[in-house]
């Protein structure tokens, strides 16, 4: 696994790239195989796409997602990403009621807290925001969730991130789910920073609705995503614009894609295969949490740095927030980029701006060396930029 590096193209960049969270590479064949499937679609054409297409590589590819989280293939959707599959399943659930309350936390993604706050005027229904403060234990988490729950009348759906994409902190989902079903409260789960870092079995967790996209951390090409709807729910989700392609009891029909990301359907299953080489999730988790305890022990004293992640591996991922006393998040973004040629991400959580360093399975002990001199400069003297 440390030399990983070599199965994967080789960056002809002098920019330290720390923002793996927005999508990770492909590995080599990996590449190759997306490579190969673009030549081959375009030589091949609508015979192809029209003819056996779906049923040997669309619909072999669901039942490989399926069994990658415990799931049936026909309980799998393919989307083009996780925004567009938690958009799928946030749009058209179809249980709402004016005056029903939907739940969501600053946490989220910005993107599905504006489509949970959108359902206002699309259905009717109260939003409610579940203000977090950073840092925050799995502990007091779980229990705002719970209370939340417990104390909201009228409260029918709630979004939950498998993964916070701000700071990279895992939710206590299994325990939140449970309690939300018990109080018939469903919950539409984010899992777009889990497949691939954490163990994802949705029988296990007792899912009933989730959304994940395939180019972070299964190393698949950009373009594809999926959902999972567990088959006794899939009324409660309607079909897509009135869709008429499939009969109404195939999760196909909730979302028309048009034309299909060709070369991400095919070149996705080496992408699994080289998952499963790497010795899947198991090893990608110790490799990263091993990455992430090399910087952020380094830098977790240091005096102004307020480390707004989980300083346990176990309780965080691959993505790591923090912030200086002083700066301002765009100033810290652009300092440690302008100054030190380290590229990190701004993001937004309500009430504030943090900035997040995301490692890969590629990142060098040498890149994070030069990240924890950086924090340490910028900690000693803020004020001069």
């Amino acid at each position: 696994m440390h030399d990983i590096a070599s199965q994967y193209p080789k960056s002809s960049s002098t920019v330290i790239n720390l923002e793996h969270g927005y999508f990770g590479a492909m590995a080599l064949p990996v590449q190759a195989a997306f490579e190969d499937a673009v030549r081959y679609a375009n030589a091949h054409l609508s015979p192809f796409v029209r003819g056996d297409f779906t049923a040997r590589h669309v619909d072999i590819l669901r039942g490989r997602l399926a069994a990658l989280i415990n799931a049936e293939q026909h309980e799998i959707l393919l989307t083009r990403s996780a925004s567009e599959s938690m958009q799928v399943l946030i749009g058209q659930y179809h249980q709402l009621q004016p005056g029903d309350v939907v739940l969501w936390s600053n946490l989220d993604y910005p993107a599905m807290r504006n489509s949970m706050a959108w359902l206002e005027q699309r259905r009717g229904v109260t939003p409610l925001t579940l203000q977090f403060e950073l840092p925050i234990s799995q502990a007091a988490l779980l229990e705002k969730y719970q209370d939340a729950i417990r104390n909201t009348p009228g409260l029918k759906l709630m979004l939950l991130s498998q993964v916070y994409p701000c700071n990279g902190q895992q939710v206590p989902v299994r325990e939140i789910v449970a309690f939300a079903r018990e109080h018939g409260v469903d919950v539409l789960v984010d899992s777009a920073h889990a497949l691939g870092q954490l163990p994802v079995d949705v029988q296990e967790m007792n899912l009933d609705f989730a959304g994940f996209n395939l180019h972070k951390w299964m190393g698949a090409p950009p373009g594809l995503g999926f959902v999972f709807i567990r088959a006794s729910q899939l009324h409660k989700i309607e079909p897509h614009m009135g869709d008429k392609d499939y009969p109404i009891t195939d999760i196909r029909c909730r979302l028309h894609v048009g034309m299909p990301a060709l070369g991400a359907i095919l070149a996705t299953p080496a992408a699994l295969d080289f998952h499963a080489s790497l010795g899947g999730t198991t090893a990608k988790t110790a490799r990263i949490a091993e990455l992430r305890d090399y910087w952020v022990s380094r830098v977790a004293r240091l005096p102004g740095l307020r480390l707004l992640s989980p300083r346990e591996a176990e309780h965080g991922t691959a993505l790591v927030a923090f912030a200086i006393d002083g700066m301002h998040a765009r100033e810290l973004q652009q300092a440690l980029l302008n100054r030190f040629n380290i590229f990190t991400v701004e993001r937004n959580i309500g009430y504030t701006d943090i900035v997040r360093a995301t490692v890969a399975l590629t990142t060098t002990t040498e890149e994070l060396d030069q990240l924890v001199a950086a924090l340490t400069v910028l900690t000693q003297g803020s004020h001069v930029l």
